[in-house]
């Protein structure tokens, strides 16, 4: 004899849904945990770097960018005013006055002043006005000063002559000798010097 609880129905589960819901209820309640520690663990970093930012000296970074400004104003040197003697140019002094000595005592001058001595000698020209020559426009204000060290207005460039800068002693100064020019007016270059350089003649080393 059976009771009504020993048939079962076909195709009836009886239990199985209970263990199915659950397994699924603990595969969502770790799930859960897995993404509420990810979330607290990004909170912590995030709390750490606002933490660490607020310690921070304001004043470095005050400092800091103070310090780019002043780096990003300071002029590079082809922008600044050239005011030392660069030793490494060879200056060559030639003696176009046709006055026994002056090369000779115009290149101690330029030696006195800092910059390296290449030629001394005469040297054959139709020129009257004494002019500081240099061959690269970068050599423009060692020229400048070269000038103003010797007294001689009239600077210029050229490619005549091979050293870096070459200064031409003329009538005009030879008997006066080097002597520092108070204004320092050489700025602009010699038109007479520009016109008539390239009719210079030959070098004698015994100037």
């Amino acid at each position: 004899m059976t009771d009504e609880f020993d048939e079962i129905e076909p195709g009836r589960r009886s239990g199985a849904h209970r263990q199915d819901s659950s397994a699924q209820s603990n595969v969502g309640a770790i799930a859960l945990v897995i993404i509420l520690a990810l979330v607290a663990v990004l909170l912590v970093v995030a709390a750490i770097n606002i933490i660490t930012s607020s310690m921070k000296d304001p004043e470095s970074n005050v400092a800091d960018s103070g310090s780019d400004k002043t780096a990003s104003a300071s002029p590079s040197p082809s922008e600044s005013e050239v005011s030392v003697a660069d030793s490494e140019l060879t200056v060559d002094v030639l003696n176009g006055s046709g006055v026994s000595g002056v090369a000779k005592k115009f290149s101690e001058a330029v030696e006195e002043k800092g910059w390296g001595i290449g030629q001394v000698g005469n040297y054959s020209t139709g020129l009257s006005v004494s002019t500081v020559y240099y061959s690269d426009e970068s050599n423009k204000s060692q020229a400048k000063m070269v000038a103003d060290a010797l007294g001689i207005e009239a600077t210029e460039a050229s490619t005549d002559f091979d050293a870096d800068i070459t200064v031409v002693i003329c009538s005009d100064i030879a008997e006066r000798g080097p002597e520092p020019s108070e204004g320092g007016s050489g700025e602009g270059d010699s038109a007479e010097g520009g016109a008539d350089s390239g009719s210079a003649g030959a070098v004698d080393n015994n100037g």
